[in-house]
């Protein structure tokens, strides 16, 4: 993902990570995800932050320049999706959020899944294709939508 920084910056990165890890190590819960997924899961957004820092830098505004604050409503709209988003994930079978993690929150590609679960590249699809259809569901539940119009359609 910081390819093609140099290795300096990757180390910096890697250390970042490391420590997000170790300060939120107490919220680890080994039922919910591997650890190798929660690990490249902190990593992946150590990561994302350094390239939004950097592409802060790149755009003429260096990275400590002053931000302006956020709406507290937005924030607060989208630290309830991402909690909400985060309970409908919990509620999956583990396997499958497993797929859902790393597909989605890590990018890894369904070849790779496949292999590395000992499944079909079709039963990744068709496990992904089923957990998105019970994400809407379980999300469009929660909303209190019927989950459709009158006449059934959406």
């Amino acid at each position: 993902m910081l390819a093609p920084a140099p290795p300096d910056e990757i180390e910096v990165v890697s250390v970042e990570a490391f420590n997000a890890a170790w300060d939120a190590a107490s919220r680890f819960d080994p039922a919910r995800a591997p650890l190798r997924t929660w690990l490249l899961m902190h990593a992946k957004y150590a990561a994302l932050e350094h390239r939004r820092r950097e592409a802060r830098w790149h755009h003429g505004q260096p990275p400590s320049a002053a931000q302006p604050d956020p709406d507290p409503l937005e924030t607060i709209s989208a630290r309830e999706a991402r909690s909400r988003v985060q309970n409908a994930l919990d509620r999956l079978p583990a396997l499958d959020r497993e797929i859902v993690y790393r597909r989605y929150f890590l990018e890894e590609d369904i070849a790779v899944l496949a292999q590395d679960l000992g499944l079909s590249r079709g039963a990744v699809d068709n496990r992904l294709w089923r957990a998105r259809g019970a994400l809407r569901e379980m999300l469009r539940v929660e909303d209190g939508e019927d989950g459709g119009d009158a006449d059934g359609s959406r």
